[in-house]
């Protein structure tokens, strides 16, 4: 049994390293080179395709973009001229991760705040047990909720840590359609269970 323990530890400390090293290789930079242009660069060492979204204050879309062929770096120079002052959000996604920076544009000027790096949790359901693990690099609040044919039947505050580990066991439940989802800074993530 303690060697089962060990290898499933080794197996899972294994994963959120490589997860670590990945999230770490997504990069966003906004680069202001006059008052109404900056050159944005996105780096990964994934080689694979991303999109690219900028809404304002209001969360309307003002500019969205595919990537037509996989890339390691892109760089592009962005003219910002007709947007309004205010606030705006540049998100990059590619694959499970998402990387985002506010940007302020006010009276011809334009500033940069900080990156912020998510990556979809990962969920499985075998045997009974619902697990969930979760990198929280915002340090967020998060909370799981699990629902019953779209009833809400459990809630679980996880607190503000940075690794997220949890399980549930189901293996009680009568049949139906469940599904779980986890919030966290303001986003959702939602899995349906198998269990049937």
């Amino acid at each position: 049994m303690k060697t089962m323990l060990k290898v499933t530890l080794v197996i899972a400390f294994a994963a959120i390293a490589n997860t670590l090293f990945a999230v770490g290789n997504l990069k966003l930079n906004i680069l202001p080179v006059s008052a109404e242009k900056a050159v944005v660069t996105i780096s990964s060492l994934t080689n694979s395709n991303f999109s690219i979204t900028i809404n304002n204050e209001n969360d309307q879309t003002v500019y969205y973009n595919e990537s037509s062929v996989a890339s390691e770096n892109y760089r592009k120079v962005y003219n910002f001229s007709d947007l309004d002052d205010g606030t705006y959000k540049l998100t990059v996604v590619s694959g499970d991760f998402t990387t985002e920076r506010q940007f302020e544009k006010k009276r011809g000027v334009i500033n940069v705040f900080e990156e912020r790096t998510t990556i979809k949790p990962f969920f499985d359901y075998d045997a009974g047990i619902l697990r969930l693990s979760f990198l929280n690099f915002t340090n967020d609040k998060m909370t799981l909720y699990l629902y019953k044919d779209n009833q809400l039947i459990h809630t679980k505050t996880l607190g503000k840590g940075f690794i997220v580990n949890e399980a549930l066991n189901l293996s009680k439940l009568e049949f139906g359609k469940y599904s779980a989802t986890l919030t966290s800074g303001g986003k959702d993530y939602y899995y349906n269970i198998p269990l049937k």
